[in-house]
C-alpha cells in the first residue's frame, strides 16, 4: 500500500505541551477512580518461536498469531510513543481482506491521529455522555475515561460499515464482514507487538452525532473504535483463558 501523499501539520509546541500535561491529568484522575486496592490482574503469555524474515520481522504461525492476540487498554499505553504510519498501514491493508459477500467490502474506518483530532473525538464523547445521561446515573470517572482513552491512545479508528444502496445483502452479513476486517487489523497490530483493544464506546457511537462528526450516510453505522497504542515498557498481556472448544461444537 503506498504511503500517503497527505502532509500532517505539526502542533505548535505550546500546544503539544498543554495536551501532554492535560493527558497526565486524565491519567492520574482516572487512576485515583480504582476502586481502593483494586489491581488488574495478569499474566505472561508462553513464549513464542523467534523466527524472524531478512528485516528483523517475527515470522508467526497463523494459529500462533491467533492464540497470542489480546485486547490491551489505554492505560498501559504509552501516550508519549506513536504507532509508525507505516504499521497502521499494514493493519488496515489486512483489514481489506476480510471476506465480503457479493465483494461489497462494506468495511470503512476514520483514522484519528492528530492530538488535537484525537481530542476533540474524545471531548464530543464525553459531552454527549454528560449531556443525555440522566444526573442521578452520571458517572465522572467514566466521563473523565472517555477522554483519557482518546488521548492516551497513539491513534483511535472509528469503525464504520458502509451500507450498500441495493440493500441485496443483508445488513447483519455486512457487519460480519466489518467485525471479520478487524479480527485482521487486530491480528497484524498484534504481529508488529502494537497495543489494541475494539471498544464499542458509550452510547453515542449510535447516535446521530457521531454518524454527522464522522460523515457517515443515513444507513451507515458506526461499530465502535478501536483504540492503538504503543504498549509501556514492561506491561504483561494477559494469559488466554478459553473453555475446551469440544464445549462448543456438536458432530453429526
Amino acid at each position: 500500500m503506498p504511503e500517503p501523499a497527505t502532509t500532517v501539520a505539526v502542533v505548535s509546541t505550546a500546544a503539544s505541551v498543554g495536551l501532554a500535561l492535560y493527558a497526565l491529568k486524565l491519567r492520574a484522575d482516572v487512576a485515583a477512580a480504582s476502586a481502593p486496592g483494586e489491581t488488574r490482574t495478569v499474566k505472561t503469555v508462553s513464549k513464542a518461536s523467534t523466527t524472524r524474515n531478512a528485516a528483523g520481522d517475527k515470522l508467526w504461525a497463523a494459529e500462533e498469531l491467533i492464540a497470542q492476540r489480546r485486547s490491551v487498554f489505554p492505560p498501559d499505553y504509552d501516550s508519549d510513543k506513536q504507532v509508525p504510519r507505516a504499521v497502521l498501514d499494514r493493519m488496515l491493508a489486512a483489514a481489506n481482506w476480510a471476506p465480503t459477500h457479493g465483494k461489497t467490502e462494506p468495511w470503512r474506518f476514520v483514522v484519528f491521529e492528530a492530538p488535537e483530532k484525537r481530542l476533540e473525538l474524545g471531548q464530543l464523547m464525553a459531552d454527549w455522555y454528560r449531556a443525555h445521561v440522566p444526573a442521578d446515573k452520571f458517572f465522572e470517572p467514566k466521563y473523565k475515561k472517555i477522554l483519557f482513552n482518546c488521548t492516551a491512545s497513539s491513534h483511535v479508528l472509528a469503525i464504520c460499515m458502509k451500507r450498500q444502496k441495493s440493500g441485496k445483502i443483508p445488513e447483519w452479513e455486512e457487519m460480519c464482514s466489518v467485525a471479520c476486517a478487524v479480527q485482521n487489523m487486530h491480528l497484524v497490530a498484534t504481529a508488529h507487538a502494537v497495543a489494541a483493544y475494539w471498544s464499542s464506546g458509550p452510547p453515542i457511537t449510535q447516535a446521530q452525532e457521531m454518524k454527522d462528526h464522522l460523515e457517515l450516510g443515513e444507513d451507515d453505522k458506526c461499530l465502535g473504535l478501536f483504540y492503538v497504542g504503543v504498549p509501556k515498557e514492561g506491561v504483561k498481556t494477559p494469559k488466554g483463558v478459553r473453555k475446551p472448544i469440544g464445549d462448543k461444537v456438536t458432530w453429526v
